[in-house]
């Protein structure tokens, strides 16, 4: 298994995390002072709501969140088996004709359309906008639930 494998892989996360908040406990019984298990269990705090995150099948892009303060638009796709979908790879894709029926809901599409033009990639080739409003695949479902 190569690094992107890897890091892609759910189990693979969810392991990595995992150990991570077993060594943030163990330095968090051993360190002596009070500033230092304040850090530590701040750390242990945000190791747990990444697992929970992990655990859920749920992963956000922080960058996007803070652009569009949506949930719904930083909501990061994944497949059957949890492991994220590399957006970067659809983007690049030359041997493909995109449509609408690819995606799920509206913010899917619209999430993905985004990253790839921020991407420097014409997604609109696939006429996605195809009333040029900026809103694509505005016929799906805006979101899964």
């Amino acid at each position: 298994m190569n690094l992107t494998e890897l890091r892609n892989s759910h189990k693979a996360r969810l392991w990595i995390i995992g150990g991570l908040i077993a060594i943030a406990i163990a330095a968090f019984l051993l360190v002596k002072g009070t500033a230092a298990k304040v850090v530590i269990g701040g750390a242990i705090v945000l190791l747990l709501a990444s697992f929970g995150l992990e655990a859920s099948k749920n992963d956000y892009d922080v960058g996007t969140l803070v652009k569009t303060g949506s949930l719904s638009a930083a909501h990061i796709q994944r497949d059957e088996k949890g492991n994220l979908i590399n957006v970067d790879a659809f983007c690049n894709a030359t041997d493909a004709d995109y449509n609408c029926d690819d995606f799920k809901t509206q913010l899917e599409a619209q999430s993905v359309y985004e990253r790839c033009k921020g991407l420097g990639k014409n997604m609109d080739v696939y006429r996605l906008d195809g009333n040029k409003n900026g809103k694509v695949c505005e016929a799906l479902p805006i979101s899964a639930h």
